[in-house]
């Protein structure tokens, strides 16, 4: 009886998911929303990280800095146009759009007909004319040449060009930019002391904006111009090399990249529906420091697990032949199989108080 007593596996079944129960819960109280113990499991797992640009690793609240227009168009035209368009968009440039026009007491007009290009840009009729505003492929028409000139000075300066099209016609351009988070660089630092062999930089914005952001946060590999298609093939392709990849992201182009990683991060504050809904793991404050710390306590769970299943078994395999041998009585066994499972649910609780520092050099350091 003694022996059919002790021998339930109670501290073994418990051994992986309180310690899950408990990241998870401890990851919540850090900002961070887990959607699942295989998602906070194979972070722990992760030798390569990715970033896309605009509202990740920069802080998502762009600015209009200039506005340019063609011959007999007045830059306030260029930016009414633009913010017709957008004034449904929830692309971190799109706001920056809203906002200057905003400022600037521009009516902005109801649109029709109103189409989103993923990595390109969008396109309305306002008042009957097909207006467009994205990247100079999205409709394909001749760049005046003074309107090159600005265009290559917006990209020199490291800022984000966003051309403005009516029925075809290049209109004007406008200069966008936005600040690096200031958490980065450290968060960056940290990855590396974590032993992250591959850190890198998606975006979809030309070289001359994305690479200044990687060098400013020390991300040695930066692809620029990438479409939506493109990074989700660059994740398949580290895939293939047997890499483990967490992805993180916020807009809707980053929805296929964050589903196809092995985790995909989403930033809950600037961070649309859709990169929010295909996220495995969300950062609800937007703090990306927080990201060293959750592979951490994902990795400290990993460890949890694997203590107490070789401590289930070593000690349901000790109680067993002690069972047998008569040194214990039904009550005693009882006893000795409670406390087992509790031993076990207070290895886990530890990983409740985890800290977040845990020991981390700082850059200064």
């Amino acid at each position: 009886i003694t022996v059919l007593i002790v021998g339930c596996p109670c501290a073994l079944i418990l051994a992986a998911p309180t310690a899950i129960v408990a990241s998870i819960g401890r990851a919540a109280k850090s900002g961070i929303l887990v959607k699942g113990g295989l998602f906070l499991e194979e972070a722990g797992r992760a030798n390569t990280v990715l970033f896309d640009k605009t509202g990740t690793l920069t802080e998502g609240e762009p600015r209009v800095d200039e506005i340019y227009g063609v011959a007999g168009i007045e830059p306030s035209e260029v930016l009414a146009r633009a913010a017709c368009v957008e004034q449904n968009s929830t692309h971190p440039l799109a706001k920056a759009v809203l906002r200057a026009a905003h400022y600037a007491k521009i009516t902005i007009c109801p649109v029709e007909e109103m189409v989103t290009e993923i990595g390109r840009g969008v396109r309305a009729r306002v008042q009957g004319r097909l207006v467009e505003v994205g990247s100079g492929c999205l409709a394909g028409g001749d760049i005046p040449e003074i309107l090159c000139s600005n265009l290559e000075n917006i990209k020199e300066n490291g800022t984000t060009p966003l051309l403005v099209y009516e029925e075809g016609r290049a209109l004007g351009v406008i200069s966008v930019a936005d600040h690096i988070r200031p958490t980065a660089r450290q968060m960056v630092h940290d990855l590396r002391s974590l032993g992250i062999e591959k850190i890198g930089l998606l975006s979809g914005d030309h070289e001359k904006a994305a690479i200044p952001v990687a060098d400013s946060v020390g991300v040695t590999d930066a692809w620029a111009g990438l479409k939506p298609e493109d990074k989700l093939r660059m994740i398949e392709d580290f895939q293939a090399k047997g890499e483990a990849v967490i992805y993180v992201g916020d807009g809707i182009n980053d929805a296929p990249a964050i589903a196809r990683a092995n985790v995909g991060i989403a930033m809950g504050g600037v961070g649309t529906d859709v990169a929010l809904e295909t996220a495995d793991i969300v950062l609800m404050r937007d703090d990306i420091s927080k990201l060293p710390f959750l592979i951490r306590l994902s990795r400290r769970t990993l460890k949890t697990i694997k203590w107490n299943i070789a401590f289930g078994l070593i000690f349901n395999a000790v109680a067993v032949l002690a069972s047998g041998g008569g040194f214990l009585s039904p009550i005693m066994g009882a006893l000795v199989h409670n406390i087992g499972s509790v031993l076990v649910v207070l290895s886990s609780a530890r990983l409740v108080f985890a800290s977040e520092k845990d020991g981390q050099p700082s850059l200064s350091e």
